[in-house]
């Protein structure tokens, strides 16, 4: 079959599997709001003729719905209901090991947390007695530099709950933009906080020599004096911190490799 190669990623793929990746994105960013051709372009980063070609193609599958110049999804396609033949194509992106090295342990947390919480809340009495005052905020990025091919990574961070709080985490721009592929686990114990992010599918990992953010983290405080949040590099288990490449492996964390600053 006929190779050519992927506009995002530079990956080597043949015209069916670049079918479905331009369908994925597509849809992707439809899934929120009704997108005009241009905006489309912009987002998808597709050429021109391609993106034309693939909106016609969705349109009569009726995946997509063309109204006023603007493109949505249709609710009642097979595609948007997991039972059409695209569905079942995108559906092998689980089959590679370096997405599922990455993104099972965000999926399990994330969803463990969600159930958690939602049962927590249904527990609970009415009159819990409320926690301590936030008197102000402190903002700390997880920064990340002088790595190599990097795809999935996690950070065990640890904190003083008698003394802070984690208010909001918002994902970088480097590895890990965004749900799915963000994990943020503040149920994992008193004093823990897990983050981790993770790239998808088969593309190259991400270097840089420069500093990147991984994350921004908010932290409510509840007195002036206290103890700054620090990485753990010692937890072992399921929580560990660590970085794993395109291929797997471990890549080494050096001293300041990953560092943690307000």
């Amino acid at each position: 079959m006929p190779q050519v190669m992927c506009p995002n990623c530079g990956t080597t793929i043949n015209l069916e599997k670049r079918k479905s990746i331009d369908f994925s994105l597509i849809q992707k960013a439809t899934r929120t709001q009704p997108r005009s051709f241009t905006k489309l372009l912009h987002i998808t980063k597709l050429p021109r003729k391609t993106l034309s070609l693939r909106l016609k193609e969705m349109c009569k599958e009726n995946i997509l719905v063309k109204e006023q110049g603007m493109y949505k999804l249709n609710g009642e396609s097979e595609y948007d209901n997991n039972g059409g033949r695209y569905s079942r194509r995108y559906s092998k992106i689980f089959e590679d090991r370096r997405f599922r090295t990455g993104l099972l342990l965000v999926v399990l947390l994330a969803a463990s947390s969600t159930s958690g919480y939602a049962l927590a809340r249904f527990l609970l009495p009415a009159d819990v007695v409320q926690g301590p005052m936030v008197i102000g905020k402190i903002t700390m990025t997880l920064v990340i530099s002088d790595v190599d091919d990097l795809y999935s990574w996690q950070t065990f961070i640890n904190f003083n709950s008698s003394e802070l709080t984690p208010i909001k985490t918002i994902p970088g721009d480097f590895v890990g933009v965004g749900y799915p592929f963000f994990l943020n686990a503040t149920d994992i114990g008193e004093d823990n906080l897990l983050l981790g992010g993770t790239l998808c599918g088969t593309v190259p990992g991400k270097s840089t020599e420069t500093p990147e953010i991984l994350a921004t983290i908010i932290f409510g405080y509840y007195v002036t004096d206290f103890e700054e949040p620090e990485i753990s590099f010692t937890q072992e288990g399921f929580y560990k911190t660590y970085l794993i490449d395109s291929t797997g492996s471990f890549i080494p964390i050096l001293e300041d490799t990953l560092t943690l600053t307000t």
